[in-house]
């Protein structure tokens, strides 16, 4: 509507001044914004120029922003046009956030599309890669994906609309370029009408894309478990399906995990438990029966103290109620392993509350020699997930109590007890 206020991506370009005038005329009320990305020299500096003059001429308010995007290639390790991309979008959506726009639009035609269609075939990225651009995308405008490039430029010559073009279109080097000059024009003489034959394939492939998100919808019911913070995915029902593939990357790709890692976690399945992956935000275990998806945290390795035996102490994630009295004829020792009996004349304050580590021992109640918790966890049938959120309680150095689990042997209640120190979690 044209109401809305518009952000137009604007590199100087046919499209792009194309895209910002063909707008203009209809009534929109647009700003403009230009990403100098210091690749080529004093044109990309010319072309700075050129947005500035133009739309100080319309009246149209312009950002600019600059990059070093060659260093911003070498530090994430990606290509000069995937740091290019990522760094502009990364700018145009800040602008729109900040400035309340209400969408953002971009020049992106119909040749564009094509070529993005070969680079994601090359890359693999599989059939989401290969639907074709949307007009509109939430916020995001792609008004000219119907034209050619050649057009464009026509209703430019055709309207006295200035345009710059960029040198390095015409550098093979770059991939894009590389489809555009050596792969489409063959394409083209195979099949004079292969503009229009890929503008109908992008429309089935989409057709086909949604009626796979529906059935994908339904699968992650099924194969989609939430227990507390983290999810499970039976292995049983992945194994067995016969695009597992498939079907473990669309449940996975939303947390951020690749093809790549999707095949390994597979393998996994024919071997051992305990196997983990890592996405950026993400860490998935494979346990025993069930693939465990869960938040990277920063491991909880701080140390919490309890100065005394009376009141409510928060521990990290964990918060226990403590009070300490003494023996009389009523008291009745506790079986539930959410709130534990010590004897409190046992106890040495502040107790140290911490997770467990490799090489931890204790004297298991009713035991006269220590265990290893790695070897008391197996006996318990914990899961990798499920050791890693233990916490331990300790007196001096010695373990009083696996948190939820079993106290200290040493710590009990006996007989001679006077005083109790009752834990509750």
């Amino acid at each position: 509507m044209p109401d809305q206020r518009i952000l137009v991506a604007l590199s100087g370009g046919a499209d792009s001044m194309a895209l910002l005038n063909a707008l203009l005329m209809l009534g929109y009320n647009c700003e403009a914004a230009h990403c100098n990305f210091h690749l080529r020299g004093d044109e990309s500096d010319e072309d700075e120029r050129f947005v500035t003059d133009y739309c100080r001429e319309k009246q149209v308010p312009l950002h600019i922003k600059h990059f070093d995007t060659q260093e911003e290639s070498r530090q994430k390790g990606i290509s000069i046009e995937m740091a290019a991309r990522e760094l502009r979008y990364q700018w145009f959506w800040e602008l729109v956030e900040k400035m309340g726009f209400h969408r953002l639009a971009t020049g992106h035609h119909g040749d564009d599309m094509i070529e993005t269609f070969f680079l994601n075939l090359a890359r693999g990225t599989g059939v989401r890669g290969l639907r074709g651009m949307r007009e509109c995308n939430e916020a995001l405008l792609r008004p000219l994906l119907a034209f050619r490039r050649e057009e464009i430029e026509k209703w430019c010559f055709q309207n006295q609309i200035p345009f710059r073009t960029d040198s390095s279109n015409l550098d093979t080097a770059y991939q894009r370029n590389f489809i555009r000059h050596n792969i489409l024009p063959e394409m083209e003489k195979l099949n004079p009408s292969f503009f229009s034959t890929m503008q109908r394939n992008f429309k089935n492939i989409d057709d086909v894309w949604q009626v796979f998100l529906n059935h994908m919808e339904e699968l992650k019911h099924q194969l989609l478990a939430r227990e507390g913070e983290h999810m499970l995915i039976p292995i049983r029902l992945i194994r067995e399906h016969p695009q597992r593939e498939v079907v473990l990357f669309e449940i996975l790709r939303p947390y951020g995990f690749n093809g790549a890692t999707i095949s390994e976690i597979i393998e996994s399945f024919e071997g051992i438990p305990g196997k983990q992956f890592f996405s950026q935000n993400y860490r998935l275990v494979r346990d025993r029966y069930n693939l465990i998806l869960l938040p990277r945290d920063t491991e909880e390795a701080e140390v919490f103290y309890i100065e005394n035996g009376q009141g409510e102490v928060l521990t990290g994630s964990l918060s226990l109620r403590l009070k300490q009295y003494e023996v009389n004829k009523d008291f009745k020792f506790s079986r539930d392993p959410q709130c534990i009996h010590l004897d409190a004349d046992c106890i040495d304050f502040p107790l140290k509350v911490r997770r467990w580590h490799q090489g931890d021992l204790f004297r298991p109640l009713g035991m006269e020699k220590f265990k290893k918790l790695s070897d008391f966890f197996v006996d318990e049938k914990l899961s990798r997930v499920e050791k890693e959120k233990v916490w331990l309680l300790l007196s001096g150095e010695d373990i009083a109590w696996v948190v939820g689990y079993r106290i200290d042997d040493r710590f009990k209640v006996t007989k001679t007890t006077k005083n109790i120190l009752e834990i509750r979690i």
